[in-house]
């Protein structure tokens, strides 16, 4: 039987033209503006989605403000699988990433939507959990203070990490070397480790606090080695850095709430005192970030301990600080403007609520990120919290009831990109 036809002459006009392209091209801006995950689940559905997906991709439509998530092993699934928690949807996700496995890696941050990671032999690897690229920094035998260390079989055993003459300024070879093991030496070289840009883009800069004293060494993607920033005498114990993209500067807090400017643009680094010490001590923890509407923050994680000197299990409490570097003091906030915080390992940041209604607003999400907690209590509990500024109250963040958030590698929050 032939099938039934329209006429052209009673038809509506606007079926006259083929629709097919102008579906194709709605198809791509949906794609474009949906969160990562549910993007690569859409292009799975047929082969046309995913032509259009990869349409999608190549022209970058994809939205970088995503929603934030919670990345994680999961007890439930194999050694290799990273689980994405999304923070808006409550939806999880998981992504299989090449050797070496997930649950053997130290993830030490994220930036730019990729993860900061050390593998077995303590050396860093930047990970996209959504593009599975991998990017590989100089080794750490060629960081200023470092050295192999082999048995007298001529066997690989370790790193010897060399001491630094605070009045000389110069590594002391004489005095005893701090021997770690090569799986070891992760703790001690990544500290910190903050990125100008995506690592995949032209000329990344790579920042890291390290051992000894909380200095900093600097490399480009691409480098052979690292290079080691030593101005001067106060050029040491620093807690937390951020880039900012604006001036083309990293801004690091130190232990007494102080501020340095550090400028890596030019052939060697400059670094200057911008926010004199705050505080005559250092037992808090402190985080620096630059908030959307242009100022600085900083961010003072306050942790209880118990009669035996151990730490309790959620910090004490936050307390968030705008830097005056006019005035040249901290003035203490209870609002960071209906926006969201993220900080931990992550190079910290701020969301607005308007875009992430399904986030608690005035909130720090916070993982924890307590170093020598983390080295001596490898597979101890990990806190994942919301801190409430309005009535200092903690939530703490569990995941949905299917899944087993395991505590190692340490969570960490990150803002996916395609990129």
């Amino acid at each position: 039987m032939e099938k039934a036809r329209v006429s052209e002459d009673s038809a509506d006009p606007s079926t006259n033209c083929d629709w097919s392209q102008p579906q194709a091209d709605l198809l791509v801006q949906i794609f474009g503006s949906l969160d990562i995950p549910d993007l690569f689940s859409s292009g799975a559905v047929c082969r046309s989605w995913h032509l259009n997906y990869l349409e999608a991709r190549r022209l970058r439509l994809c939205s970088p403000n995503q929603s934030p998530c919670l990345v994680y092993s999961s007890g439930d699934r194999d050694a290799n699988t990273a689980t994405l928690h999304n923070m808006s949807t409550n939806k999880l996700y998981h992504v299989t990433l090449s050797e070496p496995a997930f649950r053997t890696r130290y993830v030490m941050g994220s930036s730019h939507g990729w993860l900061i990671t050390a593998d077995e032999r303590s050396n860093l690897i930047f990970v996209n959990p959504v593009t599975r690229a991998e990017i590989v920094m100089p080794p750490p035998e060629t960081m200023n203070n470092v050295r192999l260390r082999y048995t007298e079989e001529g066997v690989l055993d370790g790193y010897d990490i060399l001491s630094l003459d605070l009045i000389s300024r110069d590594f002391d070879i004489e005095t005893e070397t701090y021997d770690v093991t090569l799986e070891e030496g992760r703790f001690h070289f990544y500290l910190r480790v903050v990125l100008t840009c995506d690592p995949s883009s032209a000329n990344c800069i790579v920042l890291r606090v390290h051992f000894p004293y909380d200095h900093l060494s600097y490399a480009r993607v691409g480098d052979t080695k690292w290079t080691w920033i030593d101005q001067n005498e106060d050029c040491w114990c620093y807690q937390d850095i951020l880039y900012n993209n604006s001036d083309g500067l990293f801004y690091g807090v130190r232990g007494r709430g102080e501020i340095d400017s550090i400028d890596l643009s030019g052939p060697s680094a400059e670094v200057k005192a911008i926010l004199k010490p705050v505080i005559s001590y250092q037992l808090h923890t402190r985080y620096i970030v630059r908030a959307p509407w242009g100022d600085f923050l900083q961010i003072w994680r306050h942790d209880r301990y118990n009669e035996n000197g151990k730490r309790e299990r959620v910090a004490a409490k936050f307390f968030v600080y705008k830097v005056d570097f006019v005035e040249q003091k901290l003035v203490q906030t209870d609002s960071i403007q209906e926006h969201a915080l993220f900080i931990g390992f992550n190079s910290s940041f701020l969301l607005p609520i308007k875009d992430f209604p399904a986030l608690i607003p005035n909130s720090i999400y916070h993982t924890d990120d307590l170093m020598h907690y983390i080295c001596s209590q490898r597979f101890g509990l990990r806190q994942v919290v919301v801190f409430n500024m309005k009535d200092n109250s903690f939530l703490e963040l569990s995941p949905p009831s299917s899944d087993a958030r395991l505590n190692w590698p340490p969570p960490v929050w990150i803002q996916p990109s395609l990129t």
